[in-house]
Formats: C-alpha cells, structure tokens, sequence
C-alpha cells in the first residue's frame, strides 16, 4: 500500500481560469494586500530579478515584465510585485547604485531645474517656466494630498438631533439671534 505524504508548508490555491497554483510557506501574492505583507528577505527569482533591474532604470512596470520574460498576460502580477517589500528594497538598492554611478542627487537635480526655469524666463517661455516650477514642487512634495481629520464625538452628534428637532420659525430666531435657545 502507498502512501503519500503530504508537505504541510504547500498549498494548492485557486489561481486564475482554473489554473492550480502553489502557494508557499502560507503567503500569497494573489492580491495587492497580500504582496505587500511578503517578508522582505524573501529571496527573489530570477525573473524577478531582472524585472526589478528594468524597472529600476526607468521602465514602465509592463515593459519591465516584458523584458523580463513574462507574458503580457502577466502585467497584473507586474503590479502585485512592486508592491512586495523585498522587491522594493531592490530597487531602492538598484536606484542607490545608479545614483552614485552618474553622480545624481536631489541637489543636483534641483539645480539643473532651476537654471532650466531662469534660461525659459530669460526666453519669454512661460510653458516651459510653468513646466519647470511643476517638476520643482513635485519634488518637493508641494502636490502631496493634504489630509484633513475631523474630531466628531457625542456633542456634535446632540447638537445635530437638536437643530433636527426645531421648526423652521426656531431655526429662523436661533439663525437671527445667533445664541442657541
């Protein structure tokens, strides 16, 4: 009689169009939330690799995996991926390397900017001024979302059912006053 052992840290999951995947070691990068919570010393294929190097120097995510060797059916994996730790700590290695080989920082960068801007003004090329400030304050993170938080708790929520509560002709004296009744 056979018998069959069954390895406990591979899983078979549902993958896309009824293809059998294997997950291992119990994470899955078969969505964008879990990609993100793959361990950062989670070492990379190959593939991987060369997705990551491509990337690095400036290739889009799709013609990255392209040049790695994935199949254009692949592109959503392309964007799981950048969202894995150990394949962002590679790229930031990959991007640090590339920086000191050309001798690149944000200094730099900005300074070139900024003479940009001042040979436009010198020019009368407003467009190319406008362009060159837009690089600048999206450098600076000018652009960033502003978050805002509202502290709301139970007298806001009083007040509300109040204001509710009243007429129009209380609403009308409370609006004309300006003191609560």
């Amino acid at each position: 009689m056979a018998t069959t052992k069954k390895i406990s840290h591979l899983k078979p999951h549902g993958g896309e169009r009824g293809v059998n995947v294997v997950r291992a070691r119990g994470k899955s990068t078969t969505s964008a939330a879990n990609a993100a919570e793959i361990d950062v010393d989670k070492p990379l294929t190959e593939q991987q690799r060369l997705f990551v190097e491509h990337w690095a120097k400036g290739d889009s995510i799709t013609s990255a995996m392209l040049r790695a060797g994935y199949s254009e059916k692949g592109t959503g994996l392309g964007y799981r991926l950048v969202r894995q730790p150990n394949i962002l700590a590679l790229k930031a290695q990959y991007e640090a390397k590339y920086e000191a080989s050309a001798e690149m920082s944000r200094e730099k960068v900005m300074a070139g900017l900024m003479e940009a801007v001042e040979m436009a003004k010198l020019m009368s090329e407003p467009a190319t001024m406008v362009s060159g400030w837009k690089t600048v304050g999206q450098m600076c993170g000018y652009f960033a979302p502003v978050e805002h938080r509202m502290k709301v708790d139970i007298t806001g929520n009083i007040v509300i059912d109040k204001l509710n509560s009243m007429s129009d002709a209380e609403l009308l004296k409370l609006i004309t006053s300006g003191t609560p009744s």
